[in-house]
């Protein structure tokens, strides 16, 4: 098996071991290779920042129980033997993951990651394929570099790209009530909590419309 993408730290290291070295920061489990993950750039961090805001105000308002995930969480994911921690990662309240101090057995509903320089292959390629295998529902790519997001959905096994609607909205699959335009993402200042709880009282009023 060739060696997956990034810098590679070790190699043939049981998952056992790996959860017990704790000299190991920001890396991730890939079939017995630990991958060391690149550092994180502003712009990726301020975008991580506002979805994480923007998803947890979304399942409070909407009184929905799912639990929501940052790097450097991992999750063991089904039928794929590795242990990765994305960026963002959703589990929804009928989900049966296993959860164990910080590490999630099981399939996220939905998956977020934030392509870093250098990562396109890991992200575009290899989680791609991880997730599609292991039944993730929903994955979105966003690449805040050539402003680009990329939302896939998962349909009888494999993932197909998500159009949006006709008013340009990416509706979610996982969270219906989640239904924003994308250049949103690209803003040169993403919206404040202010406009965040106004997003979302916005998300969840026309939802109870319909």
């Amino acid at each position: 098996m060739l060696p997956p993408s990034g810098q590679v730290i070790a190699q043939n290291v049981r998952w056992q071991t790996f959860l017990s070295r704790n000299d190991w920061e920001h890396v991730e489990w890939v079939d017995g290779w630990v991958v060391k993950m690149p550092g994180v750039e502003l712009m990726h961090d301020r975008l991580n920042s506002f979805l994480r805001i923007l998803l947890t105000a979304l399942l409070q308002a909407a009184g929905i129980d799912g639990k929501l995930f940052q790097d450097p969480v991992l999750v063991r994911l089904k039928n794929v033997n590795v242990g990765r921690a994305p960026d963002l990662m959703l589990f929804m309240p009928d989900n049966d993951a296993v959860f164990e101090h910080n590490v999630v057995i099981g399939s996220p509903d939905l998956i977020i990651e934030i392509v870093s320089p250098q990562g396109e292959r890991r992200d575009r390629v290899e989680k791609f394929c991880e997730y599609e295998r292991a039944g993730v529902l929903e994955y979105w790519i966003l690449d805040y570099q050539f402003r680009e997001a990329a939302f896939y959905q998962l349909e009888e096994g494999l993932y197909h790209r998500a159009p949006l609607d006709q008013n340009g909205m990416y509706v979610s699959c996982v969270l219906p009530l989640l239904r924003f335009e994308p250049a949103m993402l690209w803003r040169e200042t993403l919206p404040t909590l202010r406009e965040i709880l106004a997003l979302v009282e916005t998300m969840v009023r026309d939802s109870a419309a319909e």
